[in-house]
């Protein structure tokens, strides 16, 4: 298996980037080492993913806050509705909301991911990931 996709309530997207790794690690062999971002996105996910909420999101969707322009959903309306992450998050940049290029606990959790993964086929002494700040294995 090269790829898992997988969709986890949590209280953060690190919480459940966590669990999904812990869970995978209790069938054998098997392991997490990365992490991929999925740009589809209903208005609940960009909300939590920019640091809007998700009536905000809802009115300028609707036109209602003023702003215009904001991005077509990619999905039939009928049903669960998705969006563009990518195209929310530039609307958002367009309308003076910081918004990052992609959400930082992914990144650090693809990172993570990666480096225990190496760390897993290396011989390094508990001092050494002392550190360098990690938890001896």
């Amino acid at each position: 298996m090269s790829e898992l996709s997988c969709d986890v309530e949590a209280p953060t997207l690190l919480d459940a980037v966590a669990q999904v790794a812990r869970d995978i690690r209790l069938i054998p062999g098997l392991r997490a080492v990365g992490v991929r971002h999925d740009d589809t996105v209903t208005l609940a996910e960009a909300a939590q993913r920019y640091g809007r909420s998700h009536e905000s999101l809802v009115e300028l969707s609707r036109g209602q806050r003023g702003s215009i322009g904001f991005p077509d959903p990619e999905s039939d309306p009928e049903g669960t509705v998705f969006y563009s992450g990518r195209e929310i998050a530039e609307f958002l940049r367009g309308i003076g909301d910081t918004v990052p290029e992609a959400p930082r606990e992914l990144a650090v959790a693809d990172q993570v991911l990666r480096l225990a993964h190496e760390l897993e086929s290396l011989d390094v002494a508990p001092g050494t990931l002392r550190a360098l700040g990690l938890p001896a294995a």
